[in-house]
């Protein structure tokens, strides 16, 4: 799941629940992470 993927590349859980917040409810995971990463690296 987009969580646990964010977690190994060794953001905190506090991030990574953030930067999923923004995203769709429908997206998918590979997409999900590409997503959350962008949203992480602003």
């Amino acid at each position: 799941d987009i969580l646990q993927a964010l977690v190994a590349l060794g953001y905190s859980d506090k991030e990574a629940a953030a930067s999923l917040k923004a995203l769709p409810k429908d997206v998918g995971v590979s997409e999900g992470i590409k997503l959350a990463l962008r949203a992480l690296a602003k």
